[in-house]
């Protein structure tokens, strides 16, 4: 099945000069060693997102800015301008065009955008913001801040808009995620998934979503029998609690192992992703997690992840790669500091398992 994603370009960001891919699957994992640049890719995506909810200005600073952005091997002219485009198509919508530049990096960031769509009676409509210039939507003139994107302002709703706006990027701090949470702000789990109790303590107002996730974690921790939530009635704060099964006796988070913590965190980013559109990256998620475990939680999102939703992951172990198709794995390298990414080649005629492919080198790249 061909992915939603058509067409994926970013340029200028760390170790990324220019990264293409084509035809990604709603299940990706992208395998490589640390310092390869993985992180670095879902960190421009998520940039991207900061983008289209807030402002060029919010997301350069949430990212370190310029001197913490910018591509390392580029000279400093050709840094200043950070490059994304995207070609997608929905079940309902048809085919998307985006593409987005922000220039002066370094200064006053200013966006150039290009924003292809069909419209409600398959008419292809296109918008292209020049830098510094009102925008021309059919007889009228509009003026846009010039770091404020157009899909925020003119067309937040449309399916591409939901779509960036709707990327969410966690590594998950198993130490962050076990606090208690004073914050009464859980409308999502944070990048590190610091305000998990929080969350966790909304969802249990969903039975639905709060038995699925129980469930999910008794299939992956037999021992566990339900998680849920108190109140600390003398700070105000929201804690995890844990019960296990034949004890009545409910445990704290700071008496639960990592690989719990961790994968409670991934299992609570999947079921409140935002719906219908948008995109869950989670790095690395296999930390701590013992090997059946993760094979059950690669189950778990290849059976989430949709056309409209899809889910992509970085590992840089073999328990995680065991577990997949040929067609879900990216492999991942940084030749001359640069990063590269490439799908797995045909790989069907093999004899030995994927993984074992993999840590051979029979595939050609993307070594742990």
């Amino acid at each position: 099945m061909t992915g939603m994603i058509r067409y994926l370009k970013i340029a200028n960001y760390r170790s990324i000069d220019v990264l293409e891919l084509r035809d990604l699957k709603p299940f990706s994992v992208f395998a490589g060693p640390n310092g390869a640049g993985k992180t670095n890719f879902f960190q421009a995506l998520d940039l991207v997102n900061l983008v289209i909810r807030f402002s060029a200005d919010e997301a350069l600073k949430q990212h370190g800015g310029w001197e913490n952005i910018r591509c390392w091997r580029r000279h400093d002219t050709e840094a200043r301008t950070f490059e994304f485009e995207i070609d997608f198509s929905t079940e309902n919508a048809g085919c998307n065009h985006y593409h987005l530049k922000i220039h002066h990096l370094d200064n006053a960031s200013l966006l150039e955008e290009k924003f292809q769509w069909l419209d409600e009676v398959g008419k292809m409509q296109q918008i292209h913001r020049v830098p510094s210039e009102p925008i021309q939507l059919g007889d009228n003139t509009v003026a846009l801040p010039a770091n404020f994107s157009m899909l925020l302002v003119l067309f937040n709703h449309t399916a591409m808009a939901q779509f960036l706006k709707n990327i969410r990027f966690y590594r998950i701090d198993p130490l962050k995620a076990r606090m208690p949470v004073k914050n009464t702000d859980t409308s999502e789990l944070d990048h590190d998934g610091r305000n998990l109790a929080g969350v966790l303590h909304r969802l249990g107002k969903d039975e639905e979503i709060s038995e699925t996730i129980d469930e999910w974690m008794n299939l992956m921790v037999p021992s566990l029998e339900k998680i849920s939530t108190d109140w600390d009635q003398l700070d105000g704060s929201v804690r995890l609690a844990f019960q296990e099964h034949a004890l009545e006796k409910r445990f704290p988070a700071s008496m639960i192992s990592e690989g719990t913590i961790n994968l409670l965190s991934i299992l609570v980013a999947l079921f409140d992703r935002p719906l219908p559109f948008g995109i869950t990256l989670c790095d690395e998620p296999e930390s701590s997690l013992h090997p059946h475990a993760v094979i059950e939680l690669v189950d778990s999102f290849r059976e989430i992840a949709t056309q409209n939703s899809p889910i992509w992951v970085t590992t840089h172990h073999d328990s995680l790669v065991r577990a997949l198709k040929n067609s879900e794995l990216w492999l991942v390298d940084k030749k001359t500091d640069v990063t590269s990414m490439k799908p797995v080649p045909m790989v069907d005629k093999l004899s030995s398992p994927l993984d074992q492919a993999w840590l051979c080198n029979v595939l050609g790249g993307g070594l742990p």
